[in-house]
């Protein structure tokens, strides 16, 4: 059999294809699906994420998609408990390599939407992680980058809804910094066009049809109505629906609480208190005694609200004992509010004993220095 010029042409033409990595972003089956997945992760189920994607994941191993996910699932282990840097260099270490393998394919296939947005993603969370750990330059440069990624992913896909949540934050805070922070006003013109509603419409947009930002849009939206916006009503109805969408995800148990807490609508918070804590002893979940760190403290401001001063003891008391086996037990905020709270109402309680040895330990961590100061301040009164 000869091979002609038209048999050779179709045998590379076919390898060419199939080496191709498909835009998995413009296939309607697999944005139902990475929905689905993305739900299943902020959840908790990295399982069903694996299950979800295998139709995609054997047929293109390759893609560098897969690296994002094992990405993310390391990043919620970290935001669990930002107290524990255990995890930081295995985080920085998946997310490098997702963005490495971006990098190869936009070599092999510039505007490859896939990659631009691994890339988005990846750097987003590397730049959130070092800001979280206060090494802002770090976090600047690689915010940049997720930036740009943004940016080209809007050339090569223009009509995804994802792009809608760094446009919709560009939007609400180029017109939120200038009025907030004089100083800003002078360099104003140096940021681009802002409009607040537009930035909320966007964000809202997004937290209901995006594919893989809807949880984060959700979040930010929440944020930005409750902090800036002082929309409570609307930020409460936020900070609801991803509890009752991520039901094993402590991260937004704490945040209800906190909100609920923060706008003095204690029975509430009460109640999502024992929802939470009810929640984790029946499922088991690994992350049980940091959710229970915090949710005691705050049920413990609660109760001492309502003047339940026995009850309110032994909240602050077992969130503080909790916090002594806990990781980087020095630098743990809640261990610290605990421990000077339940030192307050042993002393109300006349146990003085107790209150100043819950006093000492406090004054001896390297957190919260001004509830330190106050402990040393009423240990020194004892």
């Amino acid at each position: 059999m000869k091979f002609t010029p038209l048999i050779i042409f179709l045998f590379f033409a076919g390898l060419e294809a199939k080496a191709q990595t498909p835009v998995l972003v413009n296939d309607n089956e697999f944005q139902v699906a990475a929905r689905a997945a993305i739900d299943s992760l902020y959840n908790q189920n990295p399982g069903a994420v694996s299950d979800l994607m295998k139709p995609w994941s054997e047929s293109y191993p390759e893609h560098p998609v897969w690296y994002l996910w094992e990405a993310m699932e390391m990043w919620w282990k970290v935001l669990i408990d930002l107290h524990d840097d255990s995890y930081d260099d295995l985080l920085f270490e998946k997310m490098d390599k997702a963005n490495d393998a971006a990098d190869r394919l936009l070599r092999e296939s510039p505007g490859h939407a896939d990659a631009h947005i691994v890339k988005a993603v990846a750097n987003g969370y590397i730049a959130r992680q070092n800001a979280n750990r206060e090494r802002w330059l770090r976090s600047v440069r690689t915010a940049r980058t997720a930036y740009q990624a943004h940016i080209e992913l809007e050339k090569s896909a223009p009509d995804l809804t994802d792009n809608l949540f760094a446009k919709g934050l560009k939007k609400y805070y180029s017109a939120y910094l200038p009025e907030a922070y004089t100083v800003i006003r002078a360099v104003s013109f140096l940021l681009p066009d802002g409009d607040k509603a537009e930035g909320l419409e966007l964000l809202e947009l997004t937290s209901r049809d995006a594919i893989f930002a809807r949880p984060e849009a959700t979040y930010f939206l929440g944020l930005i109505l409750l902090n800036y916006e002082e929309d409570y009503g609307r930020a409460m109805d936020q900070f609801y629906m991803l509890v009752e969408a991520y039901p094993n995800n402590s991260y937004y148990r704490r945040l209800l609480v906190r909100a609920l807490f923060q706008q003095r609508m204690y029975d509430a918070a009460l109640t999502e208190v024992k929802r939470a804590l009810d929640h984790w002893k029946n499922m088991g979940f690994e992350d049980q005694p940091v959710l229970s760190e915090e949710m005691l403290y705050w049920k413990g401001r609660i109760l001492n609200q309502y003047g339940r001063i026995d009850e309110g003891y032994e909240a602050f008391y077992s969130g503080f004992n909790l916090g002594l086996n806990l990781p980087n037990r020095q630098m743990r905020s809640f261990h610290a509010l605990n421990g000077y709270y339940a030192g307050l109402l042993a002393e109300r309680k006349g146990e003085l004993i107790t209150a100043r040895s819950l006093y000492r330990a406090v004054s001896q961590l390297e957190c919260e220095p001004d509830i330190r100061k106050r402990a040393s301040e009423r240990m020194s009164e004892l």
